[in-house]
Parts: structure tokens; C-alpha cells; sequence
């Protein structure tokens, strides 16, 4: 098996949406924006022997992703049922104890990690058995670790966060889940205030916050940079914020600054945003659009 230069870890999962049933997840979705985007990625999870399970490793097979490290196991495939609101925001109904809670630990998975360079996984791969497997690969991995705060009742506590926060490199959240952290800590800062703090706090490296369609802020390296939104008509916000994160790493990759990551990453997000489901297929064209008229 060849190495990918990012893993995702994590869920792997079908949205049931009101117009249709999409393949989702947050690190499945960042690992098929990275391929899309040219950055060889692949992603541990897991999904049921099941007819979703057979529907979901086919899928992202034949969306270029590798699925050599997507084990197979008895728990049905993950489900969420997602209820989209007036203003095109996503409210999740996540279904327990199914496949991706079972992920367990194999040579083949540590030796895939070994190689690469960025590991990247969301606050909900500590649920259940796979938050241990993540937990024990962690304890050697030598690369840089994303961590996405996906806070989905009842699935997440201060505790929870504190312990992600600390072993992360790069961070990604929105504004929701900034308030959040600084609520637990008795913090009442401005954006780039708490920034400067998250960053000082946790030893972070990268700080990515996300507006939704106010824009996005971006710390890295001590400095902080903004770029405000692109006007595009959404049709539904599932994935966006996955899309805006692979947008970033594909920018620290390549060597970007911080306003030509933070800029890439709003793009990469809003286009997303544009089309229904989680991970349509990018349109370099479209986005290159939005770089240069932003619309």
C-alpha cells in the first residue's frame, strides 16, 4: 500500500438529508477534498458488512479515495439523520454504537501513520472503542496532528476538548464552538483575542476559525489574518466546514501564507456550500472565480 501524505480518522457515515442519502463524515469529507484537491489521503474508519456498508467502501472507491484502511466489522454502518433549517443550517440526529466506534488497532494502520505528515481527526473519533485505538496511535505519532472540534450532543464534555485541544498542532472550529471553550474557561475575548489565547494555551501552531458567512479568521505562527466571505447562493452548509479545512491544509502543504491559505480554504467551503450533499466532486474553475471576483 502506498503512503498518503494525510490520513483522516474517523467517522465514515451516510447523511440522510430531505432531498437524499449522502456518504459523509468530517474526516471522510476532509480525505475526498484533499484527493480532489491533488493531496494523496486516505482515511481510517470503519462500516458495517451491511448494504450501506458495501454501498459506502464502492463510493469512495470510485471517488479516487483508498480504502485499504477501512475495516470491515458486525455494528451497522453509521447514520445521521440531518434536518436542514430556514438559513440552510444542519441539525444532526447521530445513530450510536455503529461501525466507526469500533475501529481497532492493526499493524498495517500504525505503519500507514508511520509515513505520513499530517494526521487529521474530529472530537467525535473519542467515541466508544476508536477513541482508544486513536488515543494509543497518538502516543507515537511523529507527524502534525488536525484537530477539528465537532461538537455534536451529547458526544463531547470540557474534559473531552481539553484533552483534544492539547494534542493538537492545527485547529479548526467556528464560532459555536469558540464560544463553547470559552464559556468553560470564563473567557469573554474577541475573535483574534482568543485566538492569540487558544494558541498560547494549547501550544497550537495554526488556528483556524470559521464565520460561516461572515468569513474566517486564520492564526499561524503568532499572526492573524481575515478574509471575509464569498457570495454564493447555498443550497446547504453539510460539509462546508470540512471543505474549508482541507482548503487550509492543501494551503500549509503547499507553503502558503496565511492570507492565501485562509483565502483557498473560504473558497474551497463556499463552493461546497453551493451544491447539495457533503463532498460534491470540486470545480477548480469555480473556485478559482471566487478567488479572483468573490462570487
Amino acid at each position: 500500500m502506498s503512503s498518503a501524505k494525510v490520513i483522516c480518522y474517523g467517522e465514515v457515515l451516510w447523511d440522510a438529508l430531505p432531498k437524499g442519502i449522502y456518504l459523509g463524515g468530517s474526516p471522510l469529507n476532509v480525505a475526498l477534498n484533499l484527493s480532489y484537491l491533488g493531496i494523496d489521503s486516505s482515511i481510517i474508519s470503519a462500516t458495517g458488512t451491511d448494504l450501506l456498508g458495501n454501498l459506502a467502501v464502492k463510493s469512495i472507491s470510485k471517488k479516487g479515495l483508498k480504502t485499504e484502511l477501512i475495516q470491515r466489522n458486525e455494528y451497522p454502518t453509521g447514520l445521521v439523520e440531518v434536518d436542514i433549517d430556514t438559513n440552510g443550517i444542519p441539525e444532526y440526529l447521530i445513530h450510536e454504537n455503529v461501525a466507526w466506534d469500533h475501529i481497532k488497532l492493526n499493524e498495517t494502520m500504525a505503519n500507514a501513520l508511520s509515513e505520513s505528515a499530517y494526521l487529521m481527526f474530529g472530537t467525535l473519533a473519542f467515541r466508544g472503542r476508536s477513541g482508544s485505538t486513536l488515543r494509543e496511535l497518538l502516543k507515537t505519532y511523529k507527524g502534525k496532528v488536525v484537530l477539528d472540534v465537532n461538537l455534536r450532543a451529547p458526544f463531547y464534555n470540557e474534559d473531552l476538548v481539553d484533552e483534544a485541544l492539547s494534542l493538537a498542532n492545527v485547529l479548526k472550529l467556528n464560532e459555536d464552538e469558540l464560544a463553547q471553550i470559552l464559556t468553560w474557561k470564563n473567557r469573554n475575548d474577541d475573535y483574534e483575542s482568543a485566538l492569540h489565547w487558544l494558541s498560547d494555551q494549547y501550544e497550537l501552531e495554526t488556528i483556524l476559525l470559521s464565520l460561516g458567512g461572515k468569513g474566517a479568521y486564520i492564526l499561524k505562527d503568532g499572526a492573524i489574518a481575515k478574509k471575509g466571505r464569498y457570495y454564493v447562493k447555498v443550497r446547504d452548509t453539510v460539509g462546508a466546514g470540512d471543505a474549508f479545512l482541507a482548503g487550509a491544509i492543501h494551503g500549509l502543504l503547499n507553503g502558503k501564507n496565511a492570507f492565501d491559505t485562509i483565502c483557498f480554504a473560504n473558497a474551497v467551503g463556499a463552493f461546497v456550500a453551493s451544491r447539495n450533499g457533503a463532498t460534491p466532486v470540486l470545480n477548480m474553475s469555480k473556485i478559482e472565480i471566487y478567488l479572483k471576483y468573490g462570487k
